[in-house]
């Protein structure tokens, strides 16, 4: 993933300003800042929740520009919040899912 020049305003507060980033394959990226640094807002433009003003997202070398969460599902990325969005009682592998199990429509019977 490569993003150039990101920036979000919420009204008159500036969240981010001319972020650039490249994340390649198998990296491990630790992202760290003050409180109100803007961490989660590019974690929310990534996936989906929130629009940029200006700059570009590629992924895998073609441009990338979510229109959704779920659109950021469909090209392979998500986010697990922290702590208060977690079951204790699952595993790893449960919360990952949670909420995104596959639900069917019942069929009706003839």
């Amino acid at each position: 993933m490569r993003i150039e020049h990101i920036a979000k305003s919420f009204g008159p507060i500036t969240a981010l300003r001319d972020v650039n980033l490249h994340l390649r394959k198998g990296e491990v990226l630790g992202l760290l800042g003050d409180n109100g640094a803007g961490k989660s807002t590019l974690v929310k433009i990534i996936c989906g929740f929130h629009k940029q003003d200006s700059g570009t997202m590629w992924l895998k070398g073609e441009p990338y520009a979510p229109k959704s969460v779920d659109d950021a599902r469909a090209h392979g990325i998500d986010t697990v919040y922290q702590d208060l969005a977690l079951v204790d009682q699952l595993t790893v592998y449960h919360n990952l899912f949670l909420r995104r199990e596959r639900v069917f429509k019942p069929i009706p019977f003839l």
